[in-house]
């Protein structure tokens, strides 16, 4: 099931600054090693997310070459499972006056994508 947020006033969304990173595979290993605490972490758990769908729509449409269509399922979970675990840790409520940039996913979880990308 996938949900999406909706009806979060203006002030609510606060906007994050975007990831100026090239869509790639090297970018994406670097985003999410920082994710799961193996880098410095410079950018937010909402900002890796808000990446990875930018990314993954680039290509959701298109027939990609095989080096980008095998990480299209990572970059598709990492966004899903950020608008899984806001809608399921947070009331609506609370999603109104959170500040995203400061909601951290599980570490484990970034390991499980680099997990994903290395197989």
């Amino acid at each position: 099931m996938y949900f999406h947020l909706v009806n979060l006033n203006e002030e609510s969304m606060k906007h994050s600054k975007t990831i100026e990173l090239e869509f790639n595979r090297d970018n994406l290993i670097t985003l999410l090693e920082q994710g799961a605490g193996i880098r410095d972490q410079i950018f937010s758990h909402k900002q890796i997310a808000d990446w990875c769908e930018v990314f993954w729509l680039q290509y959701s449409d298109v027939d990609a070459i095989d080096s980008i269509e095998k990480l299209m399922p990572v970059l598709a979970d990492v966004e899903t499972q950020w608008d899984l675990y806001l809608a399921s840790t947070f009331t609506l409520e609370d999603l109104h006056t959170l500040d995203f940039e400061r909601v951290a996913l599980l570490q484990e979880w970034f390991k499980d994508w680099l997990g994903q990308l290395y197989t």
